[in-house]
């Protein structure tokens, strides 16, 4: 048995003792791995700093707030599909999850330093470098019966600037109230015990899957969507959806695979754990697949100018041939990367597996968002490495320090007997 204080950057200092039973390697960081790990996030982080500085004098405005965007929303996707997990695994009061769990809430922290790294993004709104529609605010009236003009006489109280911050303010207040208190009386639960605070989180889940949906979607069109703002899809926010829900799937497998490398989780979240993870990760691949080509299908088939601008666009020089690569990179490679169950099973394979999924992914948001800038064809700029590098470093940032102040796994949740004896059955 062993005894440790935590300050959980929530409440008050509060004090825990790991259960009999259960093994060492579920408790804190050390300051040496914790150290090691921090040490490789910062030079992550300056080297990405340093970039986006250093490729800043090199490139127009408007590049800069594209690729801040591409990189802000890579991040903000993983957060919030984690912040979907936490939220479902109360929902659905499952049992074999309650040693991932911890691992997601720690994810989470860095939705509140997310918010405050939006602000340069309105920034980049509100000077005329991002969004078309900002055009329209400074000039609200086009000439008389264009197709422009019909279009923002539909559009422009809900562009107006203090709605579209009202709007901003709401998503990311649901965001942080419930990745905050999720993860509070998590903690608050190491200290005390009992299923009071199991039946409370679930009371608020069902309500924070609600809003959360909600405000994801309408986030994806007021700030993804709306930079071809006289564009539409109604299952465009599924699709931002599927994306943030495979992103984060992926990077709870590579922290669990990072920290068993370390020496840590061995014992209580095992290849069991990870294979049902991985069959979540193949299922939500043939899920994007399907809303990828729904979407597709039915813009190709209805045939309206309103909605086919979107791939239009995509099939201009280098656009065309991403468009073309999307589809089997993101879809066909880790299809059959995750079918084997042997696969499934292998630490190796799921790594690759789960990596191979984060890039394709970040290539799908690249794909989403920077044709609007270069209509012609791809213009690869150092900003658009740059800037997811240093986003998922703040990410990566905020969780480690959640791994350093809390154990890594809810030690006196009532279902953890579940987690650590778990097992999948034979086929």
């Amino acid at each position: 048995m062993s005894t440790a204080t935590i300050t959980n950057g929530i409440d008050t200092d509060q004090a825990f003792t790991l259960p009999p039973g259960l093994p060492d390697d579920v408790a804190p960081l050390g300051d040496r791995t914790a150290g090691a790990f921090r040490t490789l996030l910062l030079i992550l982080g300056v080297t990405g700093v340093i970039l986006l500085v250093g490729a800043v004098g090199e490139t127009t405005r408007r590049q800069f707030f594209h690729s801040y965007l591409f990189g802000y929303v890579f991040a903000l996707d993983i957060c919030l599909g984690s912040l979907f997990w936490i939220l479902i695994h109360h929902v659905a009061d499952a049992g074999w999850s309650v040693g991932l769990r911890r691992v997601y809430e720690n994810v989470t922290r860095a939705i509140g330093p997310l918010a405050l790294l939006f602000l340069p993004l309105v920034l980049g709104i509100y000077s005329g470098n991002l969004h078309q529609w900002y055009d329209l605010i400074s000039q609200p009236e086009p000439a008389f019966g264009s197709h422009e003009h019909h279009q923002w006489q539909v559009k422009h109280l809900y562009f107006s600037i203090p709605f579209f911050l009202f709007r901003l303010g709401i998503y990311f207040g649901v965001w942080v109230g419930y990745a905050t208190a999720m993860r509070r009386w998590s903690l608050q639960q190491d200290a005390v015990g009992g299923a009071a605070l199991t039946r409370k989180m679930q009371q608020w889940a069902p309500s924070g899957v609600l809003l959360l949906g909600l405000t994801a979607t309408f986030f994806s069109f007021d700030v993804l969507m709306s930079l071809q703002y006289s564009w539409f899809s109604t299952i465009y926010g599924v699709y931002f959806w599927a994306g943030a829900l495979r992103g984060s799937l992926s990077t709870g497998v590579l922290l669990v695979l990072i920290l068993r490398y370390a020496g840590y989780l061995r014992n209580t979240i095992t290849i069991e754990h990870l294979h049902d993870v991985a069959k979540l990760m193949f299922g939500f691949t043939v899920f994007w697949a399907y809303i990828a080509f729904s979407q597709y299908f039915l813009i190709w088939y209805g045939n309206m100018p309103e909605e086919t601008q979107f791939y239009l666009l995509r099939r201009n020089g280098g656009w065309y041939n991403a468009s073309i690569l999307l589809p089997i990179l993101y879809f066909v490679v880790p299809f059959f990367l995750l079918l084997p169950r042997a696969n499934k099973r292998n630490p190796v394979m799921l790594a690759v597996a789960a990596g191979w999924i984060l890039l394709t992914h970040a290539f799908d948001l690249y794909w989403q968002i920077l044709p609007v800038l270069h209509q012609g064809t791809i213009h690869l700029r150092l900003l658009d490495v740059a800037a997811p590098v240093f986003m998922s470093t703040m990410v990566l940032l905020s969780a480690l320090r959640g791994f350093q102040r809390s154990p890594l796994i809810p030690i006196r949740d009532a279902r953890l007997n579940e987690t650590i004896g778990y097992e999948n059955e034979t086929p």
